[in-house]
């Protein structure tokens, strides 16, 4: 996203009091969270339960100069406001016409589960071909989808929103925004929110988002689901997905050998694919993965090769307590700019006056241009860390754009050996970067272990669940115990013996 703020104004009908050349890229709706005032608009959104406007002051604290509000007040150093009507139907008009000003093929992700790892193994399949834009974190609210549209930047060539409701009548609203043209329903539980009647109202109100959508890609295990889909949408394209054979993609053989590599039956091919978790989840979720990259062309070897690239989906930061009085953030899981902002607005919420980053190269996206480290740089720099680690052989090329005390490495290992990290302390220190790099080492380097683990064998607690065991048996039934894999290394002999 990037208007100045007359064409904002223009765009959603508000008006405009002050400076019409500013530009806006961000918008912020938390002053907590702030963690750049450059090119960015703080937006008061007022609920029945609380008013926005009442954190526009915290907002000019942190230099933001552009406000969008229902309201105008006298503010120190904010001269620029764009009156709304209502803030969130003015965010969600925005979000609108930048879709329809931007050529990106969109991809909508609704279901009861599932929403967030589908929609971030889609970015880490599809990212090797095209530039993505996903949405951070959760976000899929009615808050969460419009600022998740606006992220779009001109570069991109898809698009990937979750979408999520809480009531009815909620999605026809999400479908005005975003009208997907690939939508994706994943797994629907057999439990359903207490604001809704049933499943199947559930479901009603689910699928409300494929109005408008050329392709249904869904779970068709849920025979509900599966009914509902083909007698709403038959004139659609669908496909169906799932573990069991009336599915157009489905695993046919037996999914839960570990001694077999998988075969997904997909649209008429074959696909075989060598895995490792097989929890019935896991296995759904890629066969919706395997279902997209289909319609996006990829050969069965591309698919294989992609599939076997997906890496665990961290739900959350980890906050863990290091030596000499360090906080370690650790969300050295996977590293694109959005989760970098994600991680720079969590760490805004702890107060620690000493700030570290360690930061590696970024290998989700194509771009490891100059301008894009260059504006890495720029959003660290203003986040004012003391002190800045790079690890990799693209990112620490740009060493000079970053203006505090930085260091530069070529692996993990090196920077682990240096004394600046070792005399680190008092500081938060955010670990940052990409899955290859494994810098959870640094995360164990630097933790604080600050306790002994002591596991206590009670053999006469042993002896009292025989017994309960014996009395529930007939006197002339025997038992036989079988000590399984040496006791798990816990007294195998003692154990045995006793």
């Amino acid at each position: 996203m990037k208007y100045t703020t007359k064409e904002i104004a223009e765009l959603t009908g508000a008006k405009l009091v002050g400076d019409g050349d500013l530009v806006v890229k961000h918008i912020a709706y938390d002053s907590r969270k702030i963690f750049s005032a450059d090119r960015t608009a703080f937006i008061a959104i007022n609920t029945s339960k609380n008013t926005g406007e009442k954190f526009i002051e915290a907002a000019a604290e942190k230099n933001i100069r552009i406000i969008i509000s229902e309201h105008q007040y006298e503010v120190p150093g904010v001269e620029t406001w764009i009156i709304v009507d209502n803030a969130l139907d003015f965010l969600k008009k925005l979000a609108q016409r930048h879709l329809k000003n931007s050529e990106i093929k969109t991809i909508g992700i609704t279901g009861s589960n599932g929403k967030t790892i589908v929609k971030e193994w889609l970015f880490q399949a599809l990212s090797n071909k095209f530039s993505v834009v996903k949405s951070p974190k959760s976000f899929n609210s009615q808050l969460g989808l419009p600022l998740s549209i606006l992220e779009i930047r001109a570069e991109n060539e898809v698009g990937i929103f979750e979408v999520g409701i809480s009531k009815p009548e909620e999605m026809q609203a999400q479908e005005k925004v975003l009208s997907p043209q690939i939508g994706i329903l994943t797994h629907i539980g057999s439990a359903h929110s207490i604001n809704f009647d049933n499943q199947e109202h559930l479901i009603d109100e689910k699928i409300k988002l494929f109005q408008h959508s050329e392709l249904i890609i869904f779970n068709g295990d849920n025979p509900l689901v599966y009914k509902k889909i083909k007698e709403r949408f038959g004139d659609k394209q669908l496909v169906s997905y799932g573990l069991k054979s009336h599915n157009d993609i489905y695993i046919n053989n037996d999914w839960q050998n570990r001694g077999r590599d998988v075969i997904i039956q997909c649209l008429g091919r074959e696909i075989i694919v060598p895995v490792q978790q097989r929890d019935e989840a896991t296995l759904s979720n890629a066969l919706c993965v395997v279902a997209v990259l289909n319609e996006f062309g990829y050969s069965s070897e591309e698919i294989v090769g992609r599939l076997n690239l997906l890496k665990a989906v961290e739900m959350r930061l980890e906050s863990v307590e290091g030596v000499r009085n360090n906080l370690i953030i650790n969300d050295s899981f996977n590293l694109d700019l959005d989760s970098l902002v994600t991680a720079f607005q969590f760490i805004k919420e702890y107060n620690k006056s000493h700030k570290t980053l360690i930061l590696t190269d970024f290998l989700e996206g194509k771009d490891s241009s100059e301008k894009f480290y260059k504006h890495v740089a720029e959003l660290t720099n203003l986040q004012g860390f003391n002190q800045v680690f790079l690890i990799g052989n693209e990112i620490t090329k740009f060493q000079d754009y970053f203006t505090t005390n930085t260091f530069s490495f070529q692996n993990t290992a090196d920077c682990m050996n240096h004394p600046a990290l070792g005399r680190t302390n008092n500081s938060l220190v955010l670990l940052k970067g990409a899955r290859k790099f494994e810098i959870e080492k640094i995360k164990n380097y630097l933790e604080l272990q600050k306790h002994d683990t002591v596991l206590e064998v009670n053999l006469n607690a042993i002896l009292h669940n025989i017994n309960i065991h014996k009395a529930l048996l007939k006197p002339t039934t025997k038992m036989m115990a079988m000590v399984k894999a040496y006791s798990y290394g816990l007294g195998g002999y003692e154990i045995a013996e006793f």
